[in-house]
């Protein structure tokens, strides 16, 4: 019976629940399906349900996480709306998703697949937020800057592990793995500022990250411990470079993996500065190609102590990078809250002074400025050259939002080069005299769009001007005795003065090249599963030209350059150039498994000079940077692209070429009224150049990384560079007439009087070779060889830490331009006119000048954090020297008559031995030289200390020491027996007090 009525009571329970519940949904739907009205403005979300529940009678089930507490919500609903609308609004600003289960609205979170990376930078000593501090995850690529709290937001982030890179100035960099997955990450990180007090100083250049261009980080430590004047001084901490001693008083630029000065590499290599290049397309010159011309930016011009970072590249650069062929430095300066520092730099032939701060403007942003002063003698016991630089350098750095970033550079440079007698000598008043005058203004920033397509979009503006004042007096020699003055710049018959004595002329150039710079770049990352990818696509506008007086005579009756290569010419009428490119690059990395992933680096860059003119040219450049992790000790990487120089203005609008002849020449010693020294000179006028292509250099790499225990490193890279077309002198011929007169047929001579021409009755007219000045894509350069750079690690004990670079190279220059001459052996008859009846050719590209190196460099660094000091001993061995000329024999293969035809030489004429070309023997023009013997020098080394002492945070000082052992010995070469002096000019030393207040 009992349990009877349980079942009963049980029933009639479970009827009257039902029946409840039944009641309870019927009205939730109701509720639903009805119509509300509320109005709230930005309030908590609990507020926000509270309000509707109020409203339309609403019952929310959800747990206490999903609702956040910092966020607010906004619902303008006045007039009466469905319930369902309004839910949506809700749930749409505050990241939900409502649905409904029995009698109540469940709340839940939507599944989120992008978060946000939030961080604080402070000082670690004084808490300070740091401000524009710049934030970069990789291997996404996404960017923020702090703002004035030392905050920044990275957006949009997808879940996965990162690499976090801080950086900011006078700070130690910051790499910090970062985990994202399922919410937002905030982090706290304290800066600490750099010092020698830390436990790691990094004094040495330190290798790019593998997968990207293959390339070397000079950071700031490094440049104070080398206590660099320039950047020249701070390109020698690369692998494969020389150890060396400032010298601010000879030109220097730059010149990566090669040995020698070869023009098109030191032109194509670009010195981006900013994120501007320092363009040398607007520069022009007299005679380009001699072999005195300085070719390129000269580094000296840089100033070290406003530089933060340089990056090196030696390999294959990114797509971003272009106008180049042989190399690319980038340049960052100081931007950022700085104390004050003034720094002395004193060594037997230099001295530097800077005076440099960073000020922070509250809110209106940061302000640096630096001061610089530099003055150099060469030899100081023969002060026959000098150099000063006077450098004043001012950024700002300002966020319009936190979302647009920005800094501006403003950078003025008067460099003064002098070159005379020594003081103590007997001056004859000859000296050259070069004044520059450098302005630029440089503006970069930053935009987080945060769109899927364009995440950063990133602009930079440049604009540059040069003033080259150069002044040159100097004694003309003449060691024939008669020296004409050619000053023609027309076509035609001059009577030409002369001097019979040598004498002094001034002249000079002005020369005044400007540029504007502008890119565009829009970045944004895609990742799916264990891939990564950083997309750059960008545009570029370069702009030079060059308006100026150009090369002039002070006195034009005696001119400083009597000949046919010192005829004045104005750069007003040269044309600016045109440049546009557009790049896109492809950075992808795929996480394969634990320790094993893979990295491509992939672009292609597109440039078009002057594209509607008919001196236009185009180059599409492709490129690509691998590597792959093998396991968590292995790294194989290996790279191809093609690097694209343009034609400056020198080489699209080359000067007239001028051929000067001696028409008549009557100089009776006894009768000066009757001489006459009558000259024909021929002008060719090439307008601009056609035909002429972009330099290019095809670029292959492949080498690996190894990581040992303890953090020891070591990298071994082959590359092959092979620059094919070049720019340099064609030889393209043309022919023209010229009469000559002589006092038995054409003169009319009268004793006492001016001689007189008789025009139409010359002695003999002459059929005259001659060259039009063109240049092409003639010159052709190979450079290869293995680098290595091996980080040897620590030995804890003593603090001291092993570094290892070195190189052996091997450069190959040559020309493929037409290899025509004179032929030998002529009758008397062209001897005596000074003619040829033709042109003898030659087979091209078998004179090759080959040039070998082999280096190491070991630098053993000591750090003593308790002493606050640092010490490194660098020792250099150049182990092979060689170089070797190659002048094969070689037999003629054509000929070019005074009509230009060309004609083959067979090798049946060859054979015949009474061959004869205008009655020329074929035999005697067969060239059969002794062979050269390389030249290969001995064993040199060098060793050099530096020490750097801080005294607290107040300041400190440094002092160096190159050729410590002052090891300077006589050796003989390969090919001669006579002793020649090595390593001389390498002793140096000084000394650098450095105060921050």
């Amino acid at each position: 019976m009992k349990n009877l009525w349980m079942k009963k009571t049980c029933l009639v329970g479970g009827l009257l629940l039902l029946c409840v519940c039944s009641h309870r949904v019927d009205a939730q739907e109701q509720a639903l399906a009805s119509q509300m009205t509320i109005e709230v403005k930005n309030v908590p979300v609990r507020t926000a349900l509270e309000k509707i529940r109020q409203s339309a009678g609403l019952h929310f089930v959800y747990e206490e996480e999903a609702i956040s507490r910092s966020l607010r919500v906004s619902l303008s609903y006045p007039k009466p709306t469905a319930t369902d609308i309004v839910l949506d609004d809700l749930c749409r600003q505050a990241s939900l998703k409502h649905e409904r289960q029995g009698g109540a609205i469940l709340l839940y979170p939507l599944r989120r697949t992008s978060f946000e990376l939030h961080v604080t930078l402070s000082d670690k000593e004084s808490r300070e937020p740091l401000m524009m501090a710049t934030c970069v995850l990789k291997p996404l690529g996404a960017y923020a800057a702090t703002d004035a709290s030392g905050k920044a937001t990275l957006h949009n982030i997808p879940a996965g592990r990162y690499t976090l890179d801080i950086s900011y100035v006078g700070y130690e960099p910051v790499h910090r793995s970062v985990l994202v997955v399922g919410t937002d990450v905030d982090l706290r990180i304290p800066m600490q500022p750099s010092s020698l007090a830390l436990k790691e100083v990094v004094v040495v250049a330190r290798q790019n990250v593998a997968g990207e261009s293959t390339g070397s980080i000079i950071g700031r430590q490094a440049i104070d411990h080398l206590q660099a004047m320039s950047l020249d001084d701070v390109m020698q901490l690369v692998p494969g470079a020389l150890m060396k001693n400032t010298d601010l008083t000879s030109q220097s630029n730059v010149q990566i993996r090669t040995l020698v000065n070869n023009n098109t590499n030191a032109f194509g290599a670009s010195v981006v500065m900013d994120g501007v290049p320092m363009s040398n397309n607007g520069t022009l010159s007299q005679g380009g190609f001699s072999n005195t011309a300085f070719v390129g930016t000269d580094l000296r011009n840089i100033s070290a102590d406003d530089i933060e970072s340089v990056e090196v590249v030696r390999g294959i650069p990114s797509a971003e990078y272009g106008d180049l062929t042989s190399g690319l430095v980038v340049v960052h300066s100081k931007v950022g809250e700085t104390p004050w520092q003034a720094k002395a730099k004193i060594n037997p032939g230099t001295m530097n002074y800077s005076l440099g701060k960073g000020l922070r403007l509250k809110h209106a942003g940061i302000l640096n400025f630096n001061l610089d002063y530099a003055k150099a003698w060469g030899d100081p016991r023969q002060k026959t050259k000098s150099f000063n630089r006077y450098t004043l350098s001012a950024g700002y750095g300002y966020d319009f939002s936190h979302k647009w970033h920005t800094t501006t550079k403003l950078r003025y440079v008067l460099a003064k080069d002098w070159n005379g007698n020594d003081p103590d000598a007997i001056d004859d008043g000859t000296y050259t005299r070069n004044n520059n005058s450098m302005f630029s203004l440089t503006h970069n920033g930053k935009v987080a769009l945060n769109r899927l397509l364009a995440r950063t979009l990133t602009y930079t503006l440049g604009l540059s001007f040069t003033d080259t004042q150069m002044k040159k007096t100097a004694i003309v020699p003449n060691s024939s005795g008669l020296l004409p003055i050619l000053t023609a710049t027309q076509s035609g018959y001059y009577t030409v003065p002369f001097e019979q004595a040598s004498y002094e002329a001034s002249g000079g150039s002005v020369s005044k090249p400007g540029s504007v710079y502008a890119k565009l770049t829009n970045a944004f990352f895609v990742k799916g599963g264990p891939t990564y990818q950083n997309f750059k696509m960008g545009l570029e506008y370069h702009y030079d030209w060059n308006h100026a007086r150009g090369y002039y005579n002070v006195d034009e009756r005696y001119p400083l350059r009597p000949n046919n290569s010192g005829r004045p010419r104005p750069f007003y009428d040269i044309p600016g150039v045109h440049q546009m490119a557009a790049y896109v690059e492809d950075n992808f990395r795929w996480e394969l498994a634990e320790h094993r992933s893979l990295r491509i680096q992939l672009g292609a860059r597109f440039t078009a000079l002057q594209p509607w003119a008919d001196e236009a040219t185009f180059a599409l450049s492709p490129r690509i940077n691998a590597s792959f992790a093998a396991n968590k000790w292995l790294n194989i990487r290996g790279g191809f692209g093609l690097n694209s120089k343009t034609p400056g203005l020198d080489y699209l609008y080359p000067d007239k070429k001028y051929t000067d002849r001696v028409a008549a020449n009557y100089m009776p010693q006894d009768d000066k009224a009757a001489q006459l020294l009558l000259y024909h000179t021929q002008v060719y006028d090439t307008q601009r150049t056609r035909g002429l292509k972009n330099a290019t250099n095809r670029r292959l790499e492949l080498g690996f990384d190894i990581k040992l225990p303890h953090g020891r490193k070591l990298s071994f890279i082959g590359y092959h560079d092979r620059t094919a077309n070049g720019f340099g002198n064609a030889t393209e011929y043309y022919t023209y007439e010229a009469d000559f007169f002589s006092q038995q047929q054409g003169l009319i001579i009268t004793p006492g009087a001016a001689t007189q021409v008789d025009w139409n009755n010359p002695a003999r007219r002459d059929i005259v070779f001659a060259t039009t000045g063109k240049i092409g894509n003639t010159n052709v350069s190979i450079n290869k060889g293995v680098e290595m750079d091996c980080d040897l690690g620590e030995i804890p004990a003593i603090h001291t830490s092993f570094y290892l670079t070195g190189a052996y190279q091997q450069t190959q220059t040559y020309s493929k331009d037409l290899n025509a001459s004179d032929p030998v052996d002529l009758p008397t008859e062209y001897a005596v006119a000074n003619t040829t009846p033709f042109k003898i050719v030659y087979p091209s590209s078998l004179q090759k000048s080959t040039y070998r190196r082999f280096m190491n460099t070991l630098r053993v660094v000591t750090n003593i954090p308790a002493l606050r000091m640092v010490a490194s001993f660098a020792g250099q061995a150049v182990w092979y020297n060689y170089s070797f000329s190659d002048n094969p024999p070689m037999d003629p293969i054509g000929w070019i008559d005074t009509d230009l035809t060309y004609h083959d030489i067979t090798p049946a004429m060859l054979a015949d031995k009474d061959y004869t070309i205008k009655g020329v023997s074929l035999q005697s023009q067969r060239k059969n030289p002794r062979d050269n013997v390389p030249t290969k020098a001995p064993i040199t080394w060098l060793i050099s200390g530096r020490l750097t002492k801080e005294l607290g945070n107040v300041g400190g000082l440094s002092f160096y020491a190159n050729n410590l052992l002052f090891y300077e010995p006589y050796r003989s070469s390969s090919t001669s027996t006579t002793l020649t002096q090595r390593n001389t000019g390498s002793f140096s030393f000084g000394v650098e007090l450095f105060f921050n207040f």
